[in-house]
């Protein structure tokens, strides 16, 4: 298993990536443009698999914002190697499963806040979403500031040095 920073040449797999589990299962997406822009200031991670594919992905680096892990290489450590890789001090989570979700979304969703907990970081609030596309009623995408329901449970390194 190699963990590394993503490059260029891993943004189409690291959408796919994306899109595969992380959208699939509701916890929400990150736009490709937004992918492109984290690849290219150095705030993706990539997990690498034996078989040289991308098997986890990880979008932060002081603050994370996603972490996905395909669903046959869970319980494995990849997403432990992915926030020990370079130790965010903030973790963002969402913790309901909210929005234009299908049924099974919301049957199957867990909420990861445990595993956050287990690698020693520290509830410290909630927040809304903000800054999202989301398709309206009339099939068009609407732009959001901020979210109805306050469904992101943000965590802290309670060992985090912060330099302001």
């Amino acid at each position: 298993m190699l963990i590394r920073r993503a490059i260029l040449s891993d943004y189409k797999e690291v959408v796919t990536m994306i899109d595969n589990e992380f959208t699939k299962e509701g916890f929400g997406f990150v736009n490709r443009a937004q992918i492109e822009t984290e690849i290219r200031k150095n705030r993706v991670i990539v997990a690498i698999g034996e078989s040289d594919e991308i098997c986890g992905v990880r979008i932060g680096v002081g603050t994370v914002w996603n972490l996905a892990v395909s669903s046959d290489k869970r319980g494995q450590g990849i997403g432990r190697k992915l926030i020990e890789y370079y130790r965010p001090h903030t973790i963002r989570v969402k913790s309901d499963p909210i929005g234009h979700l299908s049924n099974k979304q919301k049957e199957d969703f867990v909420d990861p806040t445990g595993f956050y907990e287990t690698l020693g970081f520290k509830l410290w609030g909630k927040s809304f979403p903000k800054n999202f596309w989301q398709k309206g009623k009339d099939g068009k995408g609407q732009f959001h500031a901020r979210g109805d329901k306050d469904h992101i449970k943000i965590y802290k390194d309670p060992n985090a040095v912060m330099l302001f």
